[in-house]
């Protein structure tokens, strides 16, 4: 079996699983609680909240523990949409964001908001120019992700932040797939999305880093929590695993993108020379990332034909709506044939030099005319 579906969804690290297994068995007290159990389990989630929230230059009270990067984009767009409808009505995002911000974009535009979508250059990266022109007094956010889902783009953070910094407007980020994966200065940003799956951590976590302590209307209410931004009984070992990927992910960085952009210049190399295929992913793109298109072929064909080899891609987002196209690949191409019929690549540390050769022979004998 051959897996290049990282991007979706990575195996969880055995040290993460391993510290994940012990605390579940060793905090089992609430950690609202006041007695010795849940005070002990408590001083852990602190611990944990420090060492992300040092990452990102905040106090560890700014950091929300979620379900996952879509409670966490939802929580942001409309937090601040409900807290600062004094303010304004207008949100600005990327024509590449992730559904999950996308759809509640739609939502509140159904609300009376002012959603506007900033084109890209044919780079793959944000119009800065257009974003300027955009940023105006109405403007309350701007969120643009901090890699692209489907080409692996990085979007140029630190510059889109100094421009929103000039204005009233706060900033967030949609960094889950970049964490690990890019080096990203978070300096002027005032909102860092996240979720520990994607490297390799546990499913069904989430974070939001609300490092300057913006106030926004929370999306469940309810019973005390680490925030008054999220409602709920904080998961312990969830909270203790997920910082313990995310130090992983940062210690192994420099390890672990030397093995995957070597698999990817293979990868780049061999598919560059067969004529049916458009490389979409830029050069300077995440090397986790390599999206492609099928000219003239049957994309559904071939990846039923990858599976019965026990081949295992995508074509655009594992949320994306199924038969839709790629928005990124429209977005730099403007062609529906090359958005319709993509092939997303995504690679891990975990993924061998021979599992990349034995997917190029099995592909070029797909495709074969």
């Amino acid at each position: 079996m051959i897996y290049l579906d990282y991007a979706a969804n990575t195996p969880v690290d055995e040290e993460v699983l391993e510290t994940y297994i012990e605390a579940t068995r060793k905090y089992i007290a609430n950690p609202n609680s006041n007695h010795p159990l849940g005070l002990e389990a408590k001083e852990k989630i602190d611990a944990s909240s420090k060492i992300i929230a040092d990452y990102f230059n905040t106090d560890s009270k700014n950091i929300i523990y979620t379900s996952g990067s879509s409670e966490s984009n939802n929580l942001v767009i409309k937090g601040i949409a409900e807290s600062n409808k004094d303010k304004g009505n207008k949100i600005i995002i990327s024509a590449v964001e992730h559904s999950s911000v996308v759809a509640p974009c739609n939502y509140l535009s159904e609300q009376g908001y002012d959603i506007s979508i900033i084109p890209l250059t044919k780079e793959g990266k944000v119009d800065l120019e257009v974003l300027k022109e955009e940023l105006d007094d109405n403007t309350i956010l701007v969120s643009i992700c901090s890699v692209d889902s489907e080409l692996g783009t990085i979007q140029p953070i630190e510059e889109i932040a100094k421009i929103v910094k000039k204005s009233n407007a706060y900033f967030h980020t949609d960094a889950t797939q970049a964490i690990g994966k890019a080096e990203i200065d978070y300096s002027n940003v005032d909102f860092v999305t996240f979720a520990p799956h994607k490297f390799y951590g546990i499913n069904g976590s989430g974070v939001l880093v609300n490092t300057n302590n913006v106030k926004m209307t929370p999306l469940i209410h309810g019973g005390k929590s680490t925030t008054i931004y999220r409602s709920g009984a904080p998961v312990t070992a969830n909270i203790i695993a997920t910082s313990k990927a995310f130090v992983l992910a940062r210690e192994k960085y420099k390890e672990r993108y030397n093995h995957i952009k070597e698999l990817n210049d293979i990868l780049r190399e061999s598919l560059s020379k067969i004529e049916c295929v458009h490389i979409n992913s830029p050069i300077d793109a995440i090397p986790n990332t390599l999206n492609i298109s099928l000219i003239g072929k049957d994309t559904a064909k071939v990846l039923e034909e990858l599976e019965s080899n026990q081949i295992y891609v995508s074509t655009t987002t594992a949320c994306s709506m199924k038969g839709s196209p790629s928005r990124s690949v429209l977005a730099i191409t403007g062609s529906e044939e090359l958005a319709s019929n993509t092939i997303r690549l995504s690679m891990s540390h975990v993924t061998t030099k021979e599992e990349i050769e034995k997917f190029l022979e099995v592909f070029k004998k797909i495709i074969k005319p």
